[in-house]
This record gives structure tokens, sequence and C-alpha cells, in this order.
């Protein structure tokens, strides 16, 4: 086939992100030419990636309620394009033991009875507990032997930090959804208005602010309320503000002597609120963003009256693109700003685990067979390859009904994989075939998104708002999502610890309130020393200890 036929892009859109979820591309060595039957191979198990039963083998699963919408009539969560295909490549099928909008309630329930269904997907605290109970399978031989090429090369391209988060005591316990990479905060601005006041894109921290000083002096909306940012609550999408000065709130970073910390409680935190404090004074930072819902913080973006915010690179996809229909000549540009010292935009790496982890339970006689399961289903979810694109070109019917696949998809089990720096190739691609002139160069799903750019380069803002959106997110926010200034730390830890369990909720109610006061002036600065002491004596270190031991 031609290279249309690498991997396919799947992204959860935000909302909980994601999660993003997530992202794809590539290509594989994934099997269209199965055996038709199965041989018992080591121990009586074919760890063949694409070996096919002779006879059904059935697993039960766990899942959250179903609220999918868009399967042909007739078809159902355990019957549809996606699970026949894998029963007919490898003749496994799917039961759904229950559904529930409380998984963790649900699970916790099943443990005490021992009715557990065979394969669950878990957070990272049911995890825990599964593996504390030796409830659940060692998948280490089966992923090592039995996932396909497709699958390793996804979880490949995080290096160790993904499959790091699923062992256990070098064991691999379980199978994580990814969590995709670049995922940070862009400073999106008003280029139009950038150029109405004759001034220049910024890089620095003093740039952002004197930009935005700029805008309300010289009143660059034309309203007579050009406001200065927007922003969240919990301050936490002011985070390059605070990366500008090497502070990262709500983070566990490593320090100088390779311990582990917590990013709000370090000095570097102090300065950073102080910086805030005075832009809120000066009215660089919407004096009600506290009180503000988030729809009248996106009127005050869609309606013209700010041109600066941060956001990550899926704006595009929010109601933000509606900006055009307001305004017509909008022209919004993602930058990576500000840098620090060292021209440097940094940020943290987000969880890589997304979404949740596959486990097995351990008296489940065939754990290979929910590998195979996961393989099929990522060759068909990703048109990863020819064997699976055929398939879906011979049943054209039986797909979603609204062609989507991004919303719950109703999988055997509803795991999401995808590349690390997805973001990356995606952008990559598109700017390939543009130039190529050439869209067969890619596979189905970014074709959107390059229609989308073709459109936009030759209509601009006159294009309808949904392809506005797409040329944002796809173009202006993936190519700004991979600036080659950024710089990417690791996290120092991912989790939950005992004491977290215990204290975590007053801990984060206690910094939360204490930022906000300080920026807002309601606190001195001083009571930011205030609060370390407190967060340190109150379980913050008891957790300290728990991650470093």
């Amino acid at each position: 086939m031609q290279k249309r036929w690498k991997w396919a892009l799947i992204m959860a859109v935000c909302l909980s992100m994601l999660t993003v979820t997530g992202c794809g591309g590539g290509s594989s060595n994934g099997s269209g030419n199965a055996a038709d039957t199965m041989a018992p191979g080591e121990n009586g198990i074919n760890y063949e990636p694409y070996g096919k039963y002779e006879k059904p083998v059935e697993f039960t699963i766990g899942r959250h309620t179903n609220h999918i919408n868009n399967l042909p009539e007739g078809d159902t969560i355990e019957n549809n394009l996606a699970t026949r295909y894998v029963e007919s490549k490898v003749n496994v099928k799917a039961k759904v033991a229950w559904e529930t909008d409380d998984m963790k309630q649900k699970l916790s329930l099943s443990m005490t009875t021992g009715d557990l269904p065979d394969v669950m997907l878990v957070d990272r605290e049911l995890f825990n507990q599964l593996v504390d109970n030796d409830l659940i399978a060692d998948l280490t031989e089966i992923y090592e032997k039995t996932a396909s090429e497709g699958v390793k090369e996804f979880y490949g391209s995080y290096g160790d930090l993904l499959l790091d988060q699923v062992k256990v005591d070098g064991k691999i316990m379980g199978l994580p959804m990814t969590n995709i990479g670049n995922q940070h905060q862009l400073l999106w601005v008003r280029k139009d208005w950038v150029d109405k006041v004759g001034a220049e894109l910024p890089k620095t921290l003093d740039d952002v602010w004197n930009l935005a000083r700029t805008f309300m002096e010289k009143d660059a909306s034309g309203t007579g309320k050009t406001g200065g940012f927007v922003m969240d609550q919990n301050a936490m999408n002011f985070s390059p503000v605070f990366a500008a000065y090497d502070a990262f709130p709500t983070q566990w970073i490593k320090n100088a002597e390779g311990q582990v910390v917590y990013g709000s409680v370090q000095p570097e935190m102090k300065e950073a609120l102080q910086d805030l404090s005075d832009r809120y004074k000066e009215g660089l930072i919407d004096k009600q963003f506290v009180i503000r819902s988030n729809e009248e913080k996106e009127a005050l973006v869609i309606n013209g009256q700010v041109g600066m915010l941060f956001n990550p690179w899926w704006i595009g996809y929010t109601n933000y693109k509606d900006s055009i229909k307001q305004t017509p000549e909008a022209k919004w540009v993602a930058v990576s700003a500000p840098v620090d010292d060292n021209g440097k935009f940094k940020t943290i790496r987000q969880d890589p685990v997304g979404g949740g982890i596959v486990v097995v339970k351990k008296s489940y006689p065939h754990p290979e067979a929910i590998m195979k399961s996961v393989n099929v289903t990522t060759d068909f979810l990703y048109s990863l390859t020819e064997d699976a694109v055929q398939y879906k070109l011979d049943h054209p019917d039986e797909l979603l009904t609204d062609n989507s696949r991004w919303n719950n998809d109703p999988t055997q089990i509803p795991m999401q994989v995808d590349y690390d720096d997805v973001l990356k190739r995606y952008y990559e691609d598109i700017i390939k075939a543009d130039e190529a002139g050439d869209e067969s160069i890619i596979q189905e799903d970014r074709i959107v998104s390059l229609r989308a750019y073709q459109e936009f380069k030759e209509k601009g803002n006159e294009v309808d708002v949904n392809t506005y959106g797409e040329y944002l997110s796809r173009i202006e926010g993936q190519r700004e999502a991979n600036n080659p200034n950024l710089e990417v730390i690791l996290a120092g830890f991912y989790g939950t610890t005992e004491t977290m369990k215990l204290k975590w909720t007053n801990l984060k109610k206690m910094e939360e309130e204490t930022i906000l006061k300080i920026i807002m002036g309601e606190a001195p600065i001083s009571e930011f020393d205030k609060f370390v002491e407190t967060w340190h004596r109150t379980g913050g270190d008891e957790i300290l200890a728990e991650i470093n031991a």
C-alpha cells in the first residue's frame, strides 16, 4: 500500500483531555497474514502476536458506562465493526461483565467479593491496590513475546518513561494508555493587534507584559474595553510565567541533589508570585478572573476584548475559534514565550500514562489473548496494516455513523496508544503532503487537517469556523508545540502515596488559596513563607519521604 496507510491519529479532545488522549502516525510490520489456526507453543501458549485460535477465546471486561451514540443500527458495544475485525483475525471475543459510572467503587466492591472481570481499565490507585493484593497477572513475557511491532513502536517512543510507570519489581503489570507529549501552555496572540500597535511578537517575560500593556494603552480592540490576560482560577494556565522563573507549581521535580521536591513550595515560586501580583494590581490580568465562568472568559476572547492568553496547541477545538465570527480580521498565532534567561521555553513532562492502565486478572488462563486483541484493535483504529484498511473499505456501511472514533471507541478494550512525539509527526506530514501536492501520501485522518490548511491559505478567515479551528490547532498549535527552544523537564514522580490519600485534599486547598490571595493582593508575599512551613509540617514532609523512599 502507499504511505497513506501509515499510523493514523487518535486524540481524545481535552477534555480531561485528554488526555489527550492521543494522536498517531508512522508505519508498522503488523500482520495481515497471520495463520488461520494456532498451534500450542511454550507452556501450551502460542505467543504469536497474530496467531488465530482454533476455538473462540473469550474474556470479560468491566467498562465505564456505554455512552456511545454513533453505532450503526443493530450494532452493540460487544458486536460492531471493530470487535468483528478482532474476532475475524485472532478469534478472541469480549463480553461486558458490567458497566459503571464509578469504576473505583465498582472495582473496590469486586475486589471484596472476588468477582473481578478478566480485564479492567484502572487508574494508578486501583492499579496499586490490585498489585498489592496479588490480583493481576504479570504481563512481562506476554508483552515481550506477543505485543505487535506497532504497539511496541508506540511505547518505545517514550523511552523507558512509559513502561516504568507500570513496572513493579521490574515486572510489567499492566498496559498503559498513553498521554502524548508537548501539550503544554503556549502564548496565543492576536497578530493583527501586534501589527496595529506597531509592536513585535514577544520573547521574554518583559516582552509579554509590555505587549499586554501596549494593547491596553492603545486600545487595540477599538472597543474602549481592551483587557489584558484572562486566566483560570487556579492560575496554573500561567505555567509559562512561572517557568520563566524556574518555578514549577503543582509538579514533583528533582532538585540538584536528585531528590524529589514539590515545585509549589520552592523558593523560585516567591519571585514569580510577586510578579503576577504586580501585574494583577496593574490590571494586565483580568481583575474578575476568580468569579468568571468559563463561558464568560471565552466571551472576552471571542468578542475581541482580549488579545493574549495561554492555552495548549488544541485551542482551535475550543470555542475560541469563534472569534472570527465577531472579528473577521482576527489573526491568532502561537508563540513559545516567555523564555528564560537562556532563551529556553520550559515545561514539565506530563504524566505519560493517559486514561488508565489495562490489567488482566491473575487467574485468567489466556493473558496473551488480551495482547492479541490490543494488537489487532490498534491496527484497526490506526489503519496500521493493509488488511485493516481493506477491511474498513469492504464494510463502509458498518463504520461509526459520524465516521469518528475520538469518543469512547466501541472496541473490545477501550485503549488508545500513540507516539510521544505525534504532534511533530502529524504537523510534518501535513506540510510534506501540501508541498508535494499529493494527499495520498498521508493517511485518511490527516487529510481533513491538510485540506483545512490548504483552504485557509486560499481563503484566509473567510473559511468556516471549524476549518479555521482545524487550521489553528493542526498548523499553528502543532508547529509551535515543537518549537526548537522548548526544554522538556521530566517530572520526578507521578502517582499517589499513602499519606497523599489522607492529606492531599487539604494541602491542595491551602496551596490554591494561598496562591490566589497573593496574586490578588489579598495577602502579602510573606504569606508564601508561612504556607511553605505549614505545607511541610502538615503532611508535605511525610509525602516527600514516601516518594523519595
